[in-house]
């Protein structure tokens, strides 16, 4: 193994740990708004029972910065998962139809090729074909990448746990 291998591995294992930290991000942030949406409920309940109108002064609202204030990152949040949720739609369509296309061919289809056959069935551009398809083969392990641009659906799946195991042990060196 060469140093420009290494190079290129060390780069791929830094990719998938920087996927992994930011989809914890994700999930903590999550569930402090599921969180704060459950507080803001039990805080519903509460006045409600009590029977006393909520009333928020302007001037408590307008001290508190939108960052720190729940109802604010609460609506903020929201909007932002609209525009991905649309997001998420178009990409899960996107390799749904990546992987329908690679289980129809019988050997290994290049990338190019691929591509363009999701673009004209879905419609959408994909703007960086690698990343996609690592997408979709984490989405499903029986999608392989058998040769620089060349990818295949391979049925046989006690042969694609081979090369997920050995990443993981590969992520592991120092």
């Amino acid at each position: 193994m060469n140093e420009r291998m290494a190079l290129k591995i060390r780069l791929e294992q830094l990719e998938d740990a920087e996927i992994r930290v930011i989809q914890e991000f994700q999930k903590e942030r999550e569930n402090i708004f599921k969180r704060l949406r459950e507080l803001d409920e039990n805080e519903g309940q509460q006045v409600k029972a009590s029977g006393k109108p909520e009333y928020v002064s302007f001037n408590a609202l307008a001290s508190v910065s939108p960052e720190t204030s729940g109802g604010e990152a609460l609506t903020n949040e929201r909007k932002v998962r609209k525009s991905r949720s649309s997001k998420k739609g178009r990409s899960g369509k996107m390799r749904e139809e990546a992987i329908q296309i690679l289980k129809n061919v019988s050997e290994p289809i290049r990338g190019a090729e691929l591509q363009r056959m999701i673009e004209e069935k879905t419609g959408y551009k994909i703007a960086n074909m690698t990343s996609f398809m690592k997408s979709v083969e984490k989405l499903d392990p029986r999608i392989r990448k058998p040769d620089r641009g060349l990818y295949e659906f391979v049925n046989d799946t006690a042969n694609t746990e081979e090369p997920h195991q050995e990443m993981e042990q590969n992520e592991n060196l120092p």
